[in-house]
């Protein structure tokens, strides 16, 4: 190993600031991981996190020789200068990874770590069972661990647009899911980040089975809601054809068969109306179905049930379906049929052996949440607390943490693992919370690079975030 420095004055059990050998600061780096050998004996791994340049001959504010000599343009003096890092404690070295309890002493050796020497086999020690996902940044060969225990405590993906949620998702998230056994399902609200790419384990919206009301809103936003611009809900016209989609058997009609069935019973039922409006109901409902396309009547025709959903997810391991086609209400009206079914089968007490990995996840359970989000929100917060004993992950990713571009609070609390990449600058509040307390800091945050994270929580082995990246694969 090669000796970069030695521990300075004012060093604790936890943090130690270190003095590096002249030249050695052109090869020392925040995030590079070193081995400290302690005087009393432990040998304590610790990652830099912040960088001080010091040169008394050219303190900013001061007028010195120094100072004078620069302002003319001469080369000031590196005689009086110093370079030192400070270093955060993630563990001292034994059977297993440990908390370093003792005071981190000066002159204490400080060693970098070659490329040949991985410090990730420190902090799999210990582990029961241990996984691998991506690298320590910067080292291709460093594979990360992964503590598996941990994974049915949720995990959460932060990074703003652009900054790898989807790329972490498809090479790192589900690849590692897959190894452990665990079959999965992808909600794509968009369609782009995941059907593309598993076409072979992709269902479309016209596969599923949704419900009957979201069926007809559906519908109803094609025909431009009869062409009724206030109190839809209360209009006759919108009623009756609510009712028919709850009451008939339109899905085996067939388009053609959809339309006469449907004049049928309005008709039928408008002419007990004896209001002066039943004619002019007639004639909005026939110009709503001249705007009526086929295609949009196949879209809402699927018969695949929760269940057959599950089954098919346990057949091939990985499904994922594809939203684009539908608004907000259809979408999230399929992930709580589906959440529902879930529930109800840990309630019985099966293993179900399975993740839920829902993109978009503001849209699920936001800050705050209204109407149907007010379901979808609660339900997410079920699944987390029954998760946990039946085999259950839920991974949630959003370009936001919290507040109006985040995930309502109750439910961030349940993701025990977090993976935080390039932040939103209203999200800086939040972040410094979660990293700040570990040396990381924020303004780092502004300016990672797309596909480098910080993984921190309870599948991390290390008690402390570590700076990850990630080969793309196929």
């Amino acid at each position: 190993m090669n000796q970069i420095g030695v521990v300075a004055s004012d060093s604790t059990e936890s943090t130690a600031r270190v003095i590096v050998f002249e030249g050695k600061e052109k090869e020392t780096a925040v995030e590079d991981l070193v081995l400290i050998k302690n005087i009393g004996g432990e040998e304590i791994i610790g990652v830099i996190r912040e960088g001080l340049g010091i040169n008394e001959a050219l303190k900013a504010g001061e007028y010195r020789p120094g100072v004078a000599y620069t302002k003319k343009g001469g080369t000031p003096s590196s005689s009086r200068e110093v370079f030192d890092f400070k270093v955060f404690s993630i563990g001292k070295i034994g059977d297993r990874l440990e908390q370093n309890l003792k005071v981190i002493a000066p002159r204490s050796k400080v060693y970098a770590f070659d490329s040949n020497e991985n410090p990730m086999r420190y902090l799999s020690k210990g582990l029961e069972k241990a996984a691998y996902i991506g690298y320590y940044a910067g080292h291709k060969t460093w594979r990360i661990p992964v503590n598996v225990t941990f994974i049915p405590y949720h995990i959460g993906v932060f990074a703003s647009t652009g900054g790898g949620k989807s790329y972490l998702a498809r090479h790192v998230l589900i690849p590692l899911l897959r190894t452990l056994k665990y079959d999965v399902i992808v909600f794509d609200w968009k369609g782009r980040d995941y059907a593309p790419y598993f076409k072979e384990n992709t269902i479309g919206l016209e596969d599923v089975a949704i419900d009957a009301l979201v069926a007809a809103d559906y519908l109803l936003d094609k025909m431009n809601f009869f062409g009724v611009s206030s109190y839809r809900d209360s209009n006759p016209l919108i009623n009756a054809f609510k009712e028919y989609m709850e009451d008939s058997e339109w899905r085996n009609l067939g388009f053609e068969g959809f339309k006469v069935d449907l004049r049928s019973k309005i008709e039928k039922g408008l002419s007990e109306d004896e209001s002066k409006y039943a004619r002019q109901y007639l004639r909005k409902l026939e110009r709503g179905l001249r705007r009526l396309k086929e295609e949009h009547f196949l879209e809402v025709c699927g018969r695949k049930e929760p269940k057959d959903i599950v089954a098919e997810a346990h057949e091939k391991h990985l499904l994922v379906i594809n939203m684009v086609k539908a608004g907000s209400p259809q979408k999230l009206s399929i992930f709580l049929s589906i959440a529902k079914y879930l529930k109800e089968r840990m309630e019985k007490d099966e293993n179900v052996n399975l993740a839920l990995l829902i993109d978009e996840a503001p849209q699920y359970a936001p800050f705050q949440p209204k109407g149907l989000q007010e379901d979808t929100t609660e339900i997410i917060k079920d699944l987390c607390a029954l998760g946990r004993s039946y085999g259950l992950v839920i991974i949630l990713l959003s370009q936001g943490i919290a507040g109006d571009i985040g995930i309502n609070a109750a439910v961030r609390r349940n993701l025990n693992t977090q993976f935080f990449g390039s932040i939103h600058p209203l999200d800086i509040e939040e972040a410094s919370k979660w990293l700040t307390p570990y040396g990381v800091k924020i303004e780092f945050l502004l300016r990672l690079p797309p596909g480098h994270f910080y993984f921190a929580g309870k599948m991390n082995p290390a008690p402390m975030p570590l700076l990850m990246s990630f080969e793309l694969e196929g």
